[in-house]
């Protein structure tokens, strides 16, 4: 579902220098229930433990260039993160890539292509499937929302 879809219909990190695929060695994603058995088998991802309001989670770490067809869910979805609040799901802009993405100015809003938002939405709706992903994105949600206050 989101192999194919971007946030909009050019190279994004053309806009920026690929600014979200770069960083230091504690610059990288939260890996969702399921992922981090598969993440560490690729070799362009440094996968170690994170914690996530007290719950312990996968941490996937760029080498440099990614296999775009094998990135984690968090670099497919960016700049942008799902929300659980009160059973519903949503999506909401990531405060975290406020500050990197200009993608997420009020000005590029309406480049942003509503089937990507509609893709990350279908994708989270089938992961709920998976017995621990409603408690994973309610907490997840909840430090989305720590972020914005100080972000």
């Amino acid at each position: 579902m989101l192999s194919t879809e971007t946030p909009i219909a050019a190279d994004c990190g053309k806009l920026c220098r690929s600014r979200c695929c770069r960083g230091g060695s504690e610059d990288g994603m939260i890996l969702f229930p399921g992922e981090e058995s598969i993440s560490r088998t690729q070799v362009f991802l440094r996968v170690g433990q994170g914690e996530m309001r007290g719950i312990n989670t996968g941490f996937a770490v760029c080498r440099g260039k990614c296999i775009r067809a094998l990135r984690p869910l968090s670099c497919r979805i960016f700049p942008f993160a799902p929300e659980l609040r009160d059973g519903r799901l949503g999506v909401r802009k990531d405060p975290r890539a406020k500050r990197i993405c200009p993608l997420l100015t009020d000005e590029a809003a309406e480049y942003i292509q509503p089937s990507f938002i509609d893709a990350i939405l279908k994708a989270f709706e089938l992961l709920r499937e998976i017995p621990e992903m409603d408690a994973f994105l309610e907490q997840y949600t909840a430090m989305m929302d720590e972020y914005e206050k100080f972000l």
